[in-house]
């Protein structure tokens, strides 16, 4: 598993692009802003060729304790699920082969 955090965006960026690691965080920062002010307002965020981050809120439920195996309501939550864009998926598996 690869773990990747802003500051490695910002330094393969910095590499790649040459512009200053100051305004690469800065754009980072904003479009995750972006982003998360979208999913916050139950907007489904697509980028291109890349995938969807879809809010949606699950439904109460029951479920059970499994320490004392009495039965509890679950309360519905809201949460964030990611679908790869097709283009992605296809070069993704078309990358194991």
């Amino acid at each position: 598993m690869t773990t990747i955090n802003k500051k490695i965006i910002i330094n393969k960026l910095h590499q790649k692009v040459g512009l200053s690691k100051r305004i690469l965080k800065t754009l980072i920062d904003e479009l995750l802003e972006e982003i998360k002010k979208a999913l916050e307002l139950g907007e489904e965020t697509k980028i291109v060729r890349f995938g969807n981050f879809i809010p949606y809120e699950t439904k109460k439920r029951k479920g059970r304790n499994l320490k004392n195996k009495r039965e509890v309501e679950i309360k519905p939550f809201k949460k964030i699920v990611f679908r790869t864009a097709s283009q992605f998926r296809t070069k993704l598996h078309n990358e194991k082969q």
